[in-house]
């Protein structure tokens, strides 16, 4: 049972970057608001759905600066939203998007 609705955002020392520049992947959990743990980016994006089902999370929004068309497309066949926001701090966009 998936329990964590959650976003996904691709990261660069705690800021938001592209999908090709991310080193890692912070997973928010959108009902807490609160960053559950952050991951290195698999090598590929298939992975990803996976690795989240077995931490027991749902995966409804990914939110990158950019993305590649085909990964963009990988990511919509898993019904999952992709958000492109600006590179900023990861604090400053969660507090933008997810504000109370």
């Amino acid at each position: 049972m998936l329990d964590l609705a959650v976003a996904v955002i691709t990261c660069k020392r705690e800021e938001i970057t592209s999908y090709e520049d991310a080193e890692e992947l912070v997973v928010y959990d959108m009902d807490s608001r609160t960053i559950k743990f952050s991951l290195r980016k698999p090598r590929s994006i298939e992975d990803l759905e996976d690795v989240l089902e077995e931490r027991g999370c749902d995966l409804w929004v990914f939110i990158t600066a950019s993305i590649p068309e085909s990964v963009r497309d990988i990511i919509e066949s898993m019904g999952v939203k992709v958000q492109i926001v600006r590179r900023a701090p990861l604090k400053e966009i969660l507090e933008e998007l997810f504000a109370p």
